[in-house]
């Protein structure tokens, strides 16, 4: 008997019809353990909320400590601010000579620098922490979604192997069609899931970094504060605003890039071993800009602008823009069609990275673990590679910042041309340059009296409002804190079950999946059998 091909193809297509019975076989499997999960879910969310009144209050009085400090220091029964050495230079004179100079500022005191952390509920969230409904094939850890613009820009590391540009990787992670979102339950950057219209590289500045400096109104340059060397590192096309977040302030246009680079002389002054402040010349950095600033505003000195350094990232190009800006954000991407089309990398490990945040919102009943937190750390939302020993970032629910003070108030003496020297109270920000071997006492200094005059006589009363203020924060810490743990500790049982159901629920998917591409491939198989001329073979 001679071999038939449409045998062997007839039994590939058998192959992937017992592939997809057992496919739904598993799904009946994952559906019931989903129902189970969804129990865990209902009764956890109920308890998280109960945390979620108990925490404003607490809140509330630790801010209430704030205040009661700044207020103090607002009506002048104590200082919080001190002369900081910031910079020891050697001034470039016109003349070709150098001046060796110390830069002082007048800065908050950090010895008096005190802080309170908020309180709140961070959770742990494993990967397959999910909603198993939902077909969602990987998640891009950091991409930047900006509001008026399509494109997703991905800034993982494997973002090569995302996108399909990997020259290791055959199949690509991210595919046409595919729906993106920044939240299966409570969206914000994406209100609806564009879809990914197409996969590429593009410009992009995705860092920023601050630059001290100064401009003048309609001018098209950025000047260094004093210092040749402060745009060395960045280069032309590289985006300039005012702000960390891209944002205009209203001094340079929206779109602004680096055109150019060079120097200027300019005019600074310093405080000479005599005492006497003197004008001199300098030479000073600048950049050329794009777009000039604006003519609305006066000279702006000491400001940090921002500069965006541009470079080549991966992104995808979706449907729609977002409604919403995301920054170093995380996106799902979901994958359309039932469950008997899951695609699910098998390799995907269900416990990393782990999602930390705070359980609030959109977040209450996230997670695999609760804690009760105050420790100051800021209020955001990242990813932890907990396996590899990574250090766990640092997440907490944000603080309030205050000064204890003192009494020395910083000032300031400018000795004039007759010998005269006059002493006032220096402000916070203001800056002065003194001139290296100096011999007539410093150009700057304290008194224990503040700029009002005198300290005023009812600081008493202020002094009780702190110990009042802390008194009550104190109090409902102690109240409020063990029922707030009791019900942490209520869900720890439920988080546990939860967490040992969704890792079987995990593997179904991994099995639906590994089934779904042995079935199609099975399939492919067989049309490549059936297509190919096998007369002449036999010929």
């Amino acid at each position: 008997m001679s071999a038939n091909p449409f045998d062997i193809a007839q039994r590939l297509r058998d192959d992937r019809d017992q592939q997809a019975q057992s496919a739904a076989s598993i799904s009946e499997s994952l559906a019931i353990v989903d129902a189970i999960i969804d129990e865990y879910d209902e009764l956890i969310i109920k308890l998280d909320n109960k945390i979620q009144p108990l925490m404003p209050p607490i809140n509330e009085k630790i801010t209430a400590v704030q205040t009661a400090y700044l207020n103090r220091i607002s009506h002048g029964c104590r200082s919080d601010m001190k002369w900081i050495q910031i910079d020891a230079k050697s001034l470039n004179l016109y003349n070709n000579t150098n001046q060796e100079v110390v830069v002082y500022e007048v800065q908050k005191d950090p010895n008096t620098f005190q802080f309170l952390g908020y309180y709140g509920a961070k959770f742990y969230r494993h990967p397959k922490n999910m909603d198993y409904g939902a077909n969602v094939v990987l998640t891009i850890d950091t991409a930047d979604a900006n509001p008026g613009s399509a494109s997703l820009i991905i800034l993982d590391d494997d973002a090569a192997e995302l996108t399909g540009f990997s020259t290791t990787t055959i199949a690509a992670g991210i595919k046409t069609g595919d729906l993106i979102k920044d939240s299966l339950d409570d969206p914000i950057i994406f209100q609806t899931a564009p879809s990914v219209t197409g996969l590429g590289t593009t410009s992009y500045a995705a860092y920023n970094y601050a630059v001290s400096g100064f401009c003048t109104a309609a001018d098209n340059k950025i000047y260094g504060d004093q210092r040749v060397g402060f745009i060395t590192d960045f280069s032309i096309g590289d985006e300039i605003y005012d702000n960390a977040d891209k944002t205009s302030s209203g001094i340079i246009p929206t779109g602004t890039t680096i055109t150019g680079f060079g120097t200027a002389v300019g005019i600074t002054s310093y405080v000479q071993s005599n005492g006497i402040t003197t004008a001199i010349q300098v030479v000073l950095d600048f950049a050329t800009l794009s777009n000039p600033v604006s003519s609305g505003i006066a000279a702006t000195v000491g400001r940090n602008f921002h500069v965006g350094v541009v470079s080549t990232y991966y992104f995808a190009s979706l449907s729609a823009a977002p409604v919403a800006t995301g920054i170093s954000s995380s996106f799902l991407v979901i994958r359309p069609g039932d469950i008997s089309d899951i695609e699910f990398d098998s390799s995907k490990n269900p416990i990393d990275p782990v999602e930390i945040g705070i359980a609030e919102g959109a977040n209450v009943g996230k997670g695999h673990q609760l804690s009760l937190i105050n420790n100051g750390d800021p209020k955001i939302t990242t990813q932890w590679s907990e396996i590899t020993d990574e250090p766990e970032p640092p997440v907490g629910a944000g603080r309030v910042e205050y000064y204890i003070g003192d009494f020395q108030w910083p000032t300031i003496q400018v000795r004039g041309g007759d010998g005269d020297v006059t002493t006032t109270h220096a402000s916070l920000g203001q800056r002065v340059i003194i001139s290296v071997g100096s011999t007539t006492g410093a150009a700057i200094g304290y008194t224990g009296t503040p700029p009002a005059g005198a300290i005023p006589g009812d600081c008493g009363t202020y002094d009780a409002a702190i110990t009042t203020a802390e008194s009550e924060m104190n109090a409902i810490i102690a109240e409020n804190t063990p029922i707030i743990n009791h019900y942490i500790n209520g869900a720890d049982t439920l988080r546990s079950l939860r967490d040992q159901d969704e890792g079987q629920a995990w593997g179904y998917l991994q099995s639906i999946g590994y089934l779904n591409a042995r079935g199609k491939s099975s399939l492919a198989q067989a049309q490549l059998i059936e297509d190919f001329n096998w007369t002449d073979v036999d010929a």
